[in-house]
Parts: structure tokens; sequence; C-alpha cells
């Protein structure tokens, strides 16, 4: 008798825990499950919309003032009486606006899918021994980024040229992975820069062969040739930005760059994405960049060696003159 108690106390013990322990993961998996693309439940566009603000509050990089924190309550407010996405992503957009700044953007799912259908590969011709490319911006998926980057490696690695031009005009950014992995034989390996976030907790951005670490999508082409010993020109205009920008500064650590052209767009930041459960993405300003130098940049234009309207010619006569 006195054992089935003690059993029965066991019995009861262990299922309390159990409910315990499965309430727990039921309360984890329901409140942080949205940062992983894990829902327990389909969320309402309400719910959908508050995790997406409090993650935008939580990771932009710039520190609201006591009138901000006054705006985003408010906005937080409004997202909580509203039913629909349209009625929404304003909201949601003036948060990125206030914790994010100009880089920072939301595109609605029809957004993302008519620009995820639109890739555009990168292009390249030789003209007296000298290989131009004009690398374009890339967002997409895993095996378009692999093309993308296949489409320009080898053709850099195929023969030995007097020069490489590489244009960036005209850039807008996205997923700088396979613009790195695409021009990886005149990107040395090592460190590229430093992203350092509204904390100032700094994170290396590093590159090996064909593989940018802590930045885009990782492209493996296996045994990178690296190319080196030859003048290798950059074209920037005011259309290059984001991680078009990025790709210039990256290429900085080759010795035997120049850059040529005007001004850059000035979006030399970092952007988060947070994927909403409707598909919407919300690029979310999160960090600076430390250049190798210390220099801090954030947002700033990118200025050309060489300030020029005719950055291919002058480039190709740069190019011939250094052989």
């Amino acid at each position: 008798m006195q054992f089935k108690k003690k059993y029965k106390k066991v019995m009861i013990s262990l299922i309390v825990s159990l409910i315990v322990i499965i309430s727990g993961g039921i309360y984890v998996g329901y409140q942080y499950g949205p940062n992983f693309n894990f829902y327990l439940v389909p969320p309402t566009p309400k719910r959908d919309a508050m995790l997406a603000f409090n993650k935008i509050s939580s990771t932009g990089i710039y520190i609201a003032n006591q009138a901000q924190k006054n705006r985003l309550k408010k906005i937080r407010n409004d997202i909580s009486n509203q039913h629909t996405y349209k009625e929404i992503y304003p909201l949601l957009k003036q948060a990125l606006a206030i914790k994010s700044g100009k880089h920072a953007s939301l595109m609605t799912p029809s957004e993302v899918k008519k620009e995820s259908s639109q890739f555009k590969a990168p292009t390249s011709s030789v003209k007296d021994n000298i290989l131009y490319v004009h690398l374009p911006e890339f967002s997409g998926s895993s095996s378009q980024g692999e093309k993308y980057a296949n489409t320009i490696y080898y053709k850099m690695t195929s023969k030995i040229y007097k020069g490489i031009i590489i244009d960036l005009s005209n850039n807008l950014g996205g997923d700088i992975g396979p613009m790195l992995a695409a021009i990886s034989p005149v990107i040395p390996n090592g460190k590229l820069f430093e992203i350092v976030n509204a904390a100032n907790n700094p994170t290396s951005v590093t590159f090996h062969g064909s593989v940018t670490n802590n930045m885009g999508t990782k492209i493996d082409l296996g045994n990178v040739k690296k190319v080196t010993g030859i003048p290798v020109a950059v074209i920037l205009n005011r259309w290059t930005a984001s991680s078009g920008e990025l790709t210039a500064l990256a290429l900085e650590n080759n010795p035997s760059v120049k850059t040529f052209g005007g001004e850059s767009a000035g979006y030399t930041s970092i952007n988060d994405t947070y994927i909403m459960y409707n598909g919407a993405q919300v690029n979310i300003t999160t960090s600076k960049i430390k250049k190798n130098n210390g220099q801090i940049i954030f947002n700033n234009k990118i200025k050309p060696d060489v300030q020029t309207n005719n950055p291919i010619v002058q480039a190709n006569n740069w190019i011939l003159n250094q052989n």
C-alpha cells in the first residue's frame, strides 16, 4: 500500500514536470520561433506585424530619443488596432525610418516575387587583352547565386589578361556573396572589414577562396585560383549602392585596384532581413562598417580615386600604361 502511494506521487510529479516542460516549450516556440521562421500556429496580420516591429525596435542601428520613443509607442499602438497587412505596412515603414534610416526598406510578398524573378547575370567582354566585367545587383536563390558567380569566375581564370575592369555602375546591391565569389580571383583572402552594431560590438567579415563569412550567401567554387600582379580598375557611379558599394570596399584590399567614375550612392551600412510569415521582407539597418584602416563609415559615399565622366576609357588607358 505504501509502495502504491509513493508510486502515485512519483507519477503525478513526473506528469506535472512533463506538463511544465511542454508548456514551456510551447511558450518558447510561440514567442521566439518566428525569429527562425518557425510558427506553432499561423499568426494574424496584427501579430505578424508586431513581431516585425519588435525586431525593428531591438536591432535597428539608431538609438531613439524621447520624442522618437513616443512615436514608436504610438506606432505600436496603431499596429495593435489594425487588422490587414495593407493597413500595417505603412506603420512598419514609419518604424523603419526612425530606427534604421534611409537604407532600410519593406518589400511586400509581390515585390519580393517580382525581384527574385528578375535575375540578371553578369556580362563580360575582352578588348586589347583587357577583361571587362559588369556586375549587376543580385537577389535570388542559391542556385542563381552559383550561376551568377560561375559566369565571371571562369572567365577571369581562363587566361592571363593585361588587366581587368570591374564595372559596378548601376549595381544597386542585394546579396554580396555571389558578387564577391564571381570576382574572387582578385579579392585577397583575409578580413574584408568589420561590421559594428548599435551596441558597438564588432563582427569580422572574412573572405576565403570564394566564400564570404558573416555576410551574404556562401558560394563555394572550390580551389579558387587567385589572380595577382595585374591592374584592376573598378567603376563606380551614383547608382552603385549597398552591397555594390561593399564590393568596392572589399576590392580595396587588393593593392592593384584603382577606382574610376563618380561618387557612389552612400548606402554603406549593413541590412539584416527579417521575413514575415506572409513572405514580406523587412530590411533593417543594423550595423556600420569599420574598414581595416580603422575608419568607420556609415552611409558615406565612396569617392573614386579618379573622378571622370569617361571611366571606362580612363580605366583602359591606366591599365595599358601599367604594362
